[in-house]
């Protein structure tokens, strides 16, 4: 049984220990599938769709089946059904119009709209286009999850770069501090030197520490994030960017006006947030076509069929039937359909101008981004230059300090010239790993 415990517990500690890498693509599977805000959005469109088809059963004829019981009152009864007496005469006759004490009446109705000012069509296309902004709101929930899920990815992965960086930088204090101490014992070190070193260590271990809570705190929004508790994202190369880099800052201005051009016209054709915005274009024409449809005659058919309407629930009473046809024309609503005409005008011209406003801004938003992916590549390769002469200053003023013919604190300023290019270049990096994917939440993409 010791044994049993023993192992159970060996195999739950390495549970913890060795979390289930995953890479990308999977993550967004992952978080599509457990959101619960793309759930409830699935289940809006499956209402959406509901309402699409009760909008077109208004097409359809209504058929109801009435049965009403109708018990009068004795006095009512006994004057209803008393003879008929002709004064002076002497003549009784008996009741013209008998009425029964209770009286059973069943009858089917069926009610079929022929026209009705086109607000039956107009309800049928509002609902559609209702279902389609319904779709077009569960795209982009899966599009904002798939970015999230994206910037809680390669944010991760940033501060576990960033983590080996500040550990590198913390065992090199260490190491300095440690060969500094032994030269102030044989004298050739000043007391200074120790203190600045010392410094630079506290910082280190700051940093470190402050990073390893940054970590937990991105990996507890990624996991709540995915739905999936035991699970990291797997590592990238970053050089693996290095050829689209080199090919955007070869650009030149005219080639990335036509690139840029492209992928605007890319994004008026793909984009869910701008066809969400032409639909309400559509949805507000519509409404102002229905209340225009308030001046327009109504005509519908009724079909009545009475089975029976006697003193019994028998279904044995005389039947008929009767059919209407009813024509009603609007001659004057006291000015109710004119000020809803009015209303509706203004409401779609109230709609058009903030559509026209956030699809520019949509746009100008769009383009910013190609612009700073453009921006983010070149300060890639600025950085990468920048790091390349930071190695080198760093080798340099190593061999100098060793030789005894430079300072300490420039010792120092090498290695934080050294470790802050470094970090520098690792951020750059994701800057522009991210760009590319807000690019394609603008194109409406969701997939690396």
């Amino acid at each position: 049984m010791k044994k049993i415990i023993l192992l159970l517990l060996t195999l739950l500690l390495f549970s913890t220990l060795f979390a289930v890498e995953i890479d990308l693509d999977e993550s967004i599977k992952l978080a599509q599938a457990n959101n619960k805000e793309i759930k409830a959005a699935e289940y809006s469109l499956k209402s959406a769709n509901w309402g699409k088809v009760d909008a077109f059963s208004n097409f359809l004829p209504r058929i109801s089946f009435n049965s009403a019981i109708v018990r009068i009152d004795n006095e009512t009864y006994e004057l209803a059904n008393a003879p008929f007496q002709i004064p002076d005469t002497g003549l009784v006759f008996p009741a013209m119009f008998p009425i029964y004490r209770t009286s059973y009446s069943n009858n089917i109705t069926v009610q079929q709209p022929i026209f009705n000012g086109g607000k039956v069509i107009l309800g049928y296309q509002l609902a559609n286009l209702a279902k389609q902004q319904t779709e077009i709101a569960l795209e982009n929930k899966e599009l904002d999850t798939s970015y999230a899920v994206a910037f809680t990815y390669f944010g991760y992965l940033k501060l576990k770069d960033i983590q080996r960086l500040t550990q590198k930088s913390l065992s090199s204090s260490i190491s300095h501090l440690e060969k500094v101490e032994k030269n102030f014992e044989v004298g050739t070190a000043k007391k200074s030197d120790i203190l600045q070193w010392k410094v630079k260590l506290n910082n280190d271990k700051t940093s470190n520490f402050e990073i390893e809570n940054g970590i937990d705190e991105i990996l507890s929004f990624w996991k709540n994030l995915l739905g999936v508790e035991e699970s990291i994202p797997t590592e990238i190369l970053l050089e693996k960017y290095d050829t689209e880099i080199d090919g955007y800052t070869d650009m030149k201005q005219d080639e990335i006006n036509t690139a840029k051009q492209e992928f605007l016209n890319e994004v008026e054709l793909t984009s869910p947030t701008l066809n969400s915005i032409d639909l309400a274009n559509k949805m507000m024409k519509k409404s102002y076509c229905m209340a225009k449809g308030n001046f327009l005659p109504s005509v519908n058919l009724q079909f009545d069929y009475q089975i029976e309407s006697d003193d019994e629930f028998d279904f044995s009473g005389d039947d008929n039937w009767n059919l209407v046809a009813a024509v009603s024309v609007p001659l004057f609503t006291s000015g109710s359909n004119f000020s809803k005409v009015k209303q509706a005008k203004y409401e779609l011209l109230k709609t058009k101008k903030q559509t026209e406003y956030a699809r520019d801004s949509y746009l100008i938003a769009a383009e910013n981004v190609y612009n700073k992916l453009i921006t983010n590549a070149r300060i890639v390769q600025d950085r990468k230059l920048a790091l390349e002469f930071a190695k080198e200053n760093h080798k340099i003023i190593n061999q100098l300090f060793e030789q005894g013919m430079i300072t300490n604190s420039e010792l120092l300023d090498a290695e934080t010239m050294l470790f802050g290019s470094e970090m520098n270049l690792i951020s750059s990096y994701y800057d522009y790993v991210l760009t590319k994917f807000e690019m394609k939440k603008y194109k409406g993409e969701m997939e690396e």
